[in-house]
């Protein structure tokens, strides 16, 4: 198999990861985690491009607040590198993490650098924000906090966690960061200082007096940008807004999520969790907590809701991920099956899983 075809297969593995797992005891995937202690895994491999990393890295946080960086696969160049920070009586582990940060409170949200590259300590890097501190940088290389981003409320002057943090598509020095009724947008290269600029989420009464447009209330929970530059944030309210010009242009609209009546359509769900663009920027993907299925919105045709995507068997306040492969649409459940649709956009109304496939035990 040639290298691409590794780091294909190897991204697709890291996609199913994006499981919450209890008692994970994989010995070639993760390190047991201690008894009552639960592990989440963050998607290394943005699904926007997924060449703009090296898909090596998965992110690991638990509730013993430990935040580790596990490496699935070492290229030759960046194994020497390792063999010279660390020591070469440890390369033989598959999966290692050279250092651990110390992380004092939980984590809320993390993302890789887009451009990360194992090979280049540099660009070896991620941003993780924990409750109650500043945003941290941090690298699996080193056990020191690289940088910090101060995101403070003006009232209170107390730290606030963002629940959710992405990357811009047109500027890798450019995060957004959502919290509690507000977007915020910070420059990496800015150690100790705080956001370049807010955007509140919802609008203001002489904002609304004069014609401007709803927006969305409550913590924001997910973000997604499309390769129109459509960011899209979601919240545990139910909620749901689009923002132009990457992120720092103005409201192009808002939503709530409708509730159900029957259980089948499962639109009962407790906040939206991820938020998620198909390729061509035209659908949205709206996953909650507490629901055992997906939503599809299309965006730049109805506005309307297209499909319902069913049994995803999540019903948990835990972040549970999904992500598009090609024209399909790949999540996992409790029960340890990943659940795949197909056609994404091409049918209307509720969908079952066109197929499944076991990934763990199910031990959540």
């Amino acid at each position: 198999m040639t290298q691409s075809g590794v780091e294909i297969q190897i991204q697709i593995q890291i996609q199913i990861l994006s499981l919450t797992v209890r008692e994970t005891n994989h010995p070639k995937l993760l390190p047991q985690a201690p008894n009552g202690v639960s592990r989440n895994l963050f998607l290394v491999t943005p699904h926007t491009t997924k060449a703009l990393n090296d898909g090596t890295t998965i992110l690991a946080s638990s509730s013993d607040n430990v935040l580790a960086a596990y490496i699935l696969y070492w290229p030759a160049s960046a194994l020497s590198m390792f063999i010279w920070l660390t020591s070469p009586a440890i390369v033989d582990h598959p999966i290692f993490s050279p250092h651990l940060p110390s992380i004092p409170e939980p984590v809320y949200a993390a993302a890789f650098h887009p451009s990360y590259l194992l090979q280049d300590t540099a660009l070896a890097i991620y941003i993780a924000s924990l409750r109650s501190l500043p945003i941290r940088l941090l690298s699996p290389f080193s056990p020191s906090i690289l940088a910090s981003y101060p995101l403070v409320s003006p009232t209170t002057e107390e730290y606030i966690a963002p629940h959710s943090i992405l990357f811009s598509r047109n500027d890798s020095n450019t995060f957004f960061a959502g919290s509690l009724n507000l977007i915020s947008t910070f420059d990496i290269n800015r150690n100790g200082e705080g956001p370049v600029d807010r955007m509140r989420t919802v609008p203001s009464k002489r904002s609304k007096a004069v014609g401007g447009m709803g927006g969305i209330k409550g913590i924001v929970s997910a973000l997604d940008m499309s390769l129109e530059g459509v960011l899209a944030a979601g919240t545990f309210s139910r909620w749901v807004g689009l923002f132009d010009a990457y992120g720092r242009g103005g409201s192009l609209g808002s939503f709530e999520l409708p509730h159900s009546t029957t259980s089948r359509e499962g639109l009962d769900g407790t906040g939206v969790s991820q938020v998620l663009w198909s390729a061509d920027g035209r659908y949205l993907c709206v996953a909650q907590r507490a629901s055992d299925g997906i939503g599809i919105w299309d965006v730049r045709g109805t506005g309307k809701q297209l499909a319902w995507m069913e049994g995803r068997k999540a019903q948990t306040n835990q972040r549970m991920s999904m992500e598009i492969v090609g024209d399909e649409l790949w999540a996992g459940g409790l029960d340890g099956m990943v659940r795949v649709w197909h056609g994404l956009g091409e049918k209307e109304g509720t969908i079952d899983p066109a197929w499944e496939f076991k990934a763990h035990d199910g031990n959540a």
